[in-house]
């Protein structure tokens, strides 16, 4: 696989994940279990950059141009990749935790929660790869919304 691939996978694997949770969302077992291969397969992608970026490289890929001068890309720096390891990981953890915390309480609306994280996830990945300040953006709004969407599902539903 290309570097360009694992970047781009490592923003769009939650994405195919919350196509899973949603799908299965009346099945709690399959659900959570969609949750944690896709948190798993996510982290071991963002981790699996990490040798290069310690090499000194720096992997960069160009989604495409929206308007002459302004573009979707990503160029993974050290900084950058720790935020992406460090979040990839946490959505292990919280994964775990959130099956038994959600249960427990008999939370409502799980479907809702387990569907938004990745969405955040693939969020903070684009904010910590992002090359300028146009592709920062895009992924922070895309992190708002997921935070607006879950409150509202939470509150309304």
């Amino acid at each position: 696989m290309t570097i360009e691939c694992q970047i781009f996978l490592a923003i769009l694997l939650p994405l195919f994940g919350l196509i899973a949770i949603v799908a299965f969302g009346r099945f709690p077992n399959i659900r959570e279990t969609a949750t944690l291969v896709t948190a798993t397969a996510n982290a071991i992608n963002v981790w699996s950059l990490l040798p290069k970026v310690m090499a000194g490289e720096r992997p960069a890929a160009k989604a495409f141009d929206i308007l002459p001068g302004i573009e979707l890309a990503f160029l993974i720096e050290p900084l950058g990749m720790m935020f992406a390891c460090v979040a990839s990981g946490l959505w292990i953890v919280n994964a775990v935790y959130s099956v038994g915390y959600m249960r427990g309480n008999n939370e409502k609306n799980q479907t809702q929660f387990y569907a938004c994280f990745p969405v955040a996830i693939s969020a903070a990945v684009g904010i910590a790869f992002a090359a300028n300040l146009f592709t920062m953006f895009i992924f922070y709004d895309k992190a708002a919304l997921s935070i607006i969407v879950n409150v509202l599902a939470v509150k309304f539903l």
